[in-house]
């Protein structure tokens, strides 16, 4: 008796649609801790919906900049932003001009992230951002 083979393949190709979603799920997964609007990096917590944001566990005061800032980048921690994007997302402009706005919004937020003299939270890497 002759062994019958199949024509049609179990693997069939996915829709459009459904390949979106099997990477969205990936891309969620792959991305930092997130439980509903709370990001957690290390020992940063990060409530999106409380604007809260405390590191290991003692609350930290942020204006709204600085909170907007930092989830910005905790977004996305492995990603070397440039000045020009952080402007035109975080503020909406589309030039970085002489203005050194960023760059205090940058260092009162690694000030206050700064505990006990760890500075790596919010990091410049010269020459790209």
């Amino acid at each position: 008796m002759p062994l019958s083979v199949s024509t049609r393949s179990s693997c069939q190709p996915a829709g459009y649609p459904e390949l979106r979603a099997r990477i969205a799920a990936l891309l969620r997964r792959a991305a930092p801790h997130r439980c509903g609007q709370l990001i957690r990096i290390g020992d940063l917590d990060i409530d999106t919906r409380a604007r809260h944001v405390a590191l290991g566990g003692a609350p930290v005061t942020l204006t709204q900049r600085e909170f907007d800032l930092l989830v910005h980048l905790a977004r996305d921690p492995e990603r070397v932003f440039t000045k020009d994007e952080l402007i035109g997302t975080l503020w909406g402009h589309r030039t970085f001009a002489a203005s050194r706005t960023l760059d205090s919004h940058a260092c009162r937020l690694r000030d206050k992230l700064a505990r006990g003299g760890d500075r790596s939270w919010v990091v410049n890497v010269w020459g790209v951002g």
